[in-house]
């Protein structure tokens, strides 16, 4: 969402090479997960699509930015020209 990151809930991976990616913290919390799933119900199944087509708009809809250290939900992303989001999962 922002660029304005505590120290901790952002890191940089493999700084100044060509496979050069950003790290984003998130911890998922119960009542954001419910309002999601409120939503899901009342848009008649439309938001888990759209959910489904942008997984960092799923994150930010559920999780709240942490530390990487408290983190179950890390997002990656690349800063070449394309800035792909990858999400990944941690359990």
């Amino acid at each position: 969402m922002g660029d304005h990151f505590e120290k901790g809930q952002h890191a940089l991976l493999n700084e100044g090479e060509e496979n050069e990616m950003e790290l984003f913290g998130y911890r998922t919390q119960g009542c954001r997960k419910t309002l999601c799933l409120a939503g899901s119900i009342f848009s008649f199944g439309i938001l888990p699509l759209v959910f489904y087509w942008r997984p960092a708009w799923h994150v930010w809809a559920n999780c709240v930015p942490c530390s990487l250290q408290e983190a179950d939900v890390v997002l990656l992303r690349t800063t070449v020209n394309y800035r792909s989001l990858s999400q990944i999962l941690i359990r």
